[in-house]
């Protein structure tokens, strides 16, 4: 006797993600079609203080280097030698006068012009010029104290991409003073970029992976999903989280604006998270390596001229209310990924919750909204990527 057929369920199909957007075909669409398009952070400002400090990283798979070159300029390039093609700057941060090339020598100014080839005159009669052989730029602006870059050209501003309502949010607290690094750290991801994006937005998770501690403390809150396809989720927290010692330890010295409880998760397409949390605030971003390999990058900041206290203060609800939170996240991540090269179970479901723009607590709206944003830029009439 023949089995009977399974009825395919009926749900809008933008509702389905397929495993093939997780795919090695997938991240290489997305290095070209995505990732190169869009803003992508950098760092904090605070983490280039002065004239000449750097930092490097890859972009779309692009080595870039960004350099302070005044109180409150910045600029970045291609960390390659217009020469034979050699990375010129080799160290993950640092400080320095101008760019060196280590194969050639030839040197750059913090500007991008190349000032110096040893044997210049052997180029005399061949038409060369050190004039038009500068560092390549990029485009790099800030916001809040926020470094990004951008590869295309031909994208919208910063602030145009981040939208007035977004930066709304960012502004307070980010605007009202100034904010540096205190504690930063990273860490190989074994998953796929978009699931941190995936989990950054999921509140679905939060009392079931993070119940030892945030089980029932988190009551539902007012979303919002903005116009710019970036997000804000609002989170307060119960008292009787933690202990009364810990609670007011950790609320003592408060972001401007905020009151004890006070918070809320912003997603910044495609994958940055800002966290405001009460006293302290933390940044969340990722370096693509692979389809499963993400360096995933921590950062908390406090308030320039913090006394021992306050730091102490922002140090402790760091910790508390959002460090330990990140090996849960990691495991689960992981475990999805792993789950995630299935030939047998093909597609996942972010049909929770009602379509809204705004409301209490969005289920899966903000995974959705990420989703359209995707298929958007990819150019994909589907959460799929055929031939995958």
């Amino acid at each position: 006797m023949a089995e009977a057929a399974v009825a395919a369920p009926i749900i809008d199909t933008r509702h389905i993600v397929h495993n093939s957007v997780y795919s090695p075909h997938a991240f290489a669409l997305e290095q070209e079609r995505l990732l190169r398009r869009v803003w992508t952070f950098v760092c904090h400002a605070s983490e280039l203080p002065d004239n000449g400090h750097f930092i490097t990283r890859e972009v779309a798979g692009d080595p870039i280097v960004v350099v302070r070159t005044g109180a409150d300029t910045f600029r970045a390039f291609h960390n390659v030698c217009r020469h034979r093609g050699s990375l010129i700057v080799t160290e993950p941060a640092g400080a320095c006068k101008g760019f060196q090339c280590g194969y050639h020598h030839w040197t750059y100014s913090l500007e991008g012009a190349l000032i110096a080839v040893p044997g210049e005159q052997a180029y005399d009669g061949t038409g060369f010029r050190k004039e038009d052989f500068g560092l390549v730029p990029v485009r790099v602006e800030a916001a809040c104290g926020l470094l990004f870059v951008c590869l295309d050209r031909d994208a919208p501003p910063l602030g145009e991409y981040l939208g007035p309502e977004l930066l709304a949010v960012l502004e307070a607290p980010l605007g009202q003073a100034s904010y540096e690094v205190f504690f930063s750290e990273s860490w190989m991801l074994a998953a796929n970029w978009k699931l941190f994006a995936e989990n950054a937005r999921d509140g679905y998770h939060v009392p079931f992976v993070h119940s030892s501690f945030l089980g029932g403390a988190s009551p539902p809150q007012p979303y919002a999903l903005f116009p710019s396809g970036h997000a804000v989720q609002r989170v307060g927290w119960e008292r009787d989280a933690v202990d009364a010692e810990t609670w007011q330890a950790t609320t003592k010295h408060l972001l401007p604006g905020f009151a004890p409880g006070d918070g809320w998760i912003l997603n910044i397409c495609p994958d940055l998270v800002v966290m405001a949390r009460t006293s302290v605030v933390e940044i969340l971003s990722q370096i693509p390596i692979t389809h499963d390999r993400t360096m995933y990058e921590v950062r908390a900041l406090g308030i320039v001229g913090d006394s021992e206290e306050q730091r102490a203060c922002r140090r402790q609800a760091f910790e508390v209310w959002l460090r330990s939170q990140q090996p849960e996240d990691k495991a689960a991540m992981e475990n999805q990924q792993r789950g995630l090269v299935s030939r047998g179970m093909r597609t996942s479901l972010i049909a929770r919750g009602a379509e809204a723009t705004t409301g209490i607590r969005g289920d899966d709206n903000r995974l959705r909204q990420f989703w359209t944003v995707w298929r958007s830029i990819m150019d994909m009439e589907a959460n799929a990527v055929p031939g995958a």
